[in-house]
C-alpha cells in the first residue's frame, strides 16, 4: 500500500494504506479538506489528520473501533460475515521478548530467527535519481507514484473551487484526467482521495464534500459517504465498485483515508459503520470484474486494515473477547474462506494501527492508545518465506507514523509531526536504512507497488507541498 497502502488509523481500514498509507496502510495528502491546508499554511493538515488515524492513513484513537464497547457477538444479525471469530485460533507463544517491547506479540510457532530492533536514528543518506517535481499550488495532489514518469492523483485548473478535483495521472507534461466528468455519488460531489495499485488496477477512495462542512476536517470526516472506485490501465475504464449504501448501516464512519487494497480480482475495503448496535469495523470484498462482481459486497470479517500479499489477504481481525481489532491473519481460496492465523497482539497501552503487505513482504504498525503517554511506535517486518510474525522492529519517533510498501521498499516518516520529522526507506533485498531527508508537518514519502520509485515530499519556497519523484539506487 503504498499510501498505502495508507498507511492508515483505525480500524476503519493499507496501503500505503497510503496511503496508508496508511493505509495502512493500507492513505498521501492528499488531502483532503484542502481548505483545512490553506489554513495550516499549506502543510497539508488533512493529510496530517489522517495519519493521526493511520494507514495509511483521523486523530482519535485507532485502537477504537466502536464508539460503545460492543462485543462481536452482538454484531450477529446486523451483518453476515464469511468468517466467524471463533475461526481464528489462538496464538501460545510469547516471541521476541529479548527485545523489551512495551507490548507483547504472541505467535502461533515460534521459528529459529532471530528477532532485532533498530532504534530511530541517523542513519545514511538515500541516493535518489530525482526524475520531475510536483504540486506546490494544490492543482496537482499525487497519491501514489506508477512509474517515474506517471503518478496517480487528482487534479483541478482551479484549486479554490474545492468541488472540481478529478482522479487524474499526473506527468511532467501536465494531468490526463481519468474521467470526463466529476465523480458523483447520489447526485453529491465525491472527492478521489488516496489509492493503491496492484498490476493494471489502481482501487482508490472517495468521499463526498458536504456543502454544511464546519471546516474542522477531523468532524467532518467522521460521517462522510464514501465510493470505491477502479481504474484499470489495459482497459482505460474507470468503474464504481461500492459504497457504504451497500451495507445495512445507519451511516458510515471514519478514521482517517485508509484507501483499499485489490487482489486484482477483487477489491477490499477496512469500513466503518453506525447501527443501532453500535460501530463496527468490517473487511468488505467486491468483485472488480463483470464476472466476480455482486449485487452487494461481501462482509469476510469483522476487523481491520486489509493488506494483500502473494499468499492472499491479510487482515487485523476482531476476536470473540474483544471489541479491537488485534490478531493478524489471513484469507485466501477463491472464496476467502480459509484462515490462517498468524499472531496476536497483546497490550493494554499500544494498539495495531496498519497493516502492510507487498510480494512475500509484510510490516505492521503498533502505536500508543489515546491514554498512553508513550512517545513511539514500532514498524514490525517479516517474510512469508521465513515466518509469519514480525522478526524485526524498528521504533519510530512519533506517535502517528506514515507508512508506504511496495514490492522493493518500505519507507516512513513522522506523518504530521513537526518533531523528529525525518523519513526513512529501507530495502527488502539489503535491510539497510538510509535517510530520505526531513519534512516537519508533512513527512509522508512514498514507494510504488513495484519498482524503485519513490515520491518524496518537501516545503517549497512559497511554504506549499512539493513531491520529487525519482528512482533510489540500487545499492
Amino acid at each position: 500500500m503504498n499510501t498505502l497502502a495508507s498507511t492508515p488509523r483505525a480500524e476503519g481500514s493499507v496501503v500505503p494504506g497510503a496511503l496508508a498509507n496508511q493505509p495502512h496502510p493500507g492513505s498521501h495528502l492528499h488531502s483532503r479538506g484542502r481548505a483545512s491546508l490553506r489554513r495550516l499554511a499549506l502543510l497539508s493538515a488533512c493529510a496530517l489528520f489522517a495519519l493521526a488515524g493511520c494507514a495509511s492513513g483521523g486523530s482519535g484513537d485507532s485502537s477504537t473501533s466502536a464508539s460503545t464497547p460492543v462485543s462481536p457477538r452482538q454484531m450477529n444479525g446486523v451483518f453476515e460475515p464469511l468468517v466467524a471469530q471463533s475461526s481464528l485460533e489462538d496464538p501460545h507463544e510469547n516471541v521476541c521478548t529479548d527485545l523489551s517491547l512495551p507490548f507483547e506479540i504472541i505467535a502461533m510457532h515460534a521459528s529459529d530467527e532471530p528477532c532485532a530492533l533498530s532504534p530511530s536514528g541517523q542513519s545514511q543518506a538515500s541516493s535518489v535519481d530525482e526524475k520531475w517535481t510536483l504540486g506546490g499550488d494544490f492543482r496537482q495532489i499525487p497519491s501514489l507514484p506508477i512509474d517515474d514518469s506517471q503518478v496517480f492523483g487528482s487534479s483541478t485548473n482551479d484549486p479554490n473551487d474545492l468541488y472540481s478535483y478529478k482522479p487524474a495521472i499526473l506527468t511532467p507534461q501536465g494531468a490526463r484526467d481519468l474521467s470526463a466528468d466529476l465523480l458523483r455519488e447520489d447526485g453529491n460531489y465525491v472527492e478521489p482521495l488516496d489509492g493503491t495499485q496492484n498490476g493494471p488496477w489502481i482501487t482508490f477512495l472517495g468521499r463526498q464534500v458536504s456543502s454544511s462542512s464546519t471546516g474542522d476536517h477531523q468532524e467532518d470526516n467522521v460521517f462522510a459517504p464514501w465510493t470505491i472506485y477502479s481504474w484499470n490501465r489495459d482497459e482505460q475504464r474507470l468503474r464504481t465498485v461500492m459504497t457504504w449504501s451497500d451495507l445495512p448501516a445507519h451511516s458510515p464512519r471514519s478514521s482517517g483515508e485508509l484507501p483499499p487494497v485489490s487482489d486484482e480480482t477483487h477489491a477490499f475495503y477496512g469500513a466503518k459503520a453506525s447501527t443501532d448496535h453500535g460501530d463496527f469495523s468490517l473487511i468488505i470484498a467486491q468483485g472488480l470484474e463483470d464476472s466476480t462482481r455482486s449485487n452487494k459486497p461481501q462482509v469476510l470479517l469483522y476487523g481491520a486494515y486489509p493488506a494483500v500479499s502473494e499468499h492472499g489477504l491479510s487482515v487485523v481481525a476482531t476476536t470473540m473477547n474483544s471489541p479491537l481489532p488485534s490478531r493478524v491473519a489471513t484469507l485466501s481460496g477463491t472464496d476467502f474462506s480459509k484462515v490462517t492465523t498468524h499472531f496476536d497482539l497483546k497490550s493494554q497501552d499500544y494498539r495495531i494501527s496498519g497493516l502492510y503487505a507487498a510480494g512475500d513482504h509484510h510490516a505492521v504498525l503498533v502505536s500508543p492508545s489515546s491514554t498512553s503517554s508513550a512517545a513511539s511506535s514500532y514498524l514490525g517486518l517479516w517474510d512469508s518465506s521465513s515466518t509469519d510474525y514480525p522478526t524485526h522492529w524498528i521504533m519510530v519517533d512519533s506517535r502517528t507514523p506514515w507508512v508506504s510498501i511496495g514490492e522493493e521498499a518500505i519507507a516512513w516518516g513522522a506523518g504530521s509531526q513537526a518533531n523528529n520529522a525525518q523519513m526513512y526507506l529501507r530495502r527488502w533485498e539489503t535491510g539497510q536504512i538510509t535517510r530520505l531527508g526531513e519534512t516537519p508537518g508533512y513527512s509522508r514519502p512514498v514507494v510504488a507497488a513495484s519498482g524503485r520509485t519513490l515520491m518524496i515530499p518537501h516545503v517549497n519556497s512559497q511554504g506549499g507541498i512539493q513531491w520529487s519523484i525519482g528512482e533510489f539506487t540500487a545499492e
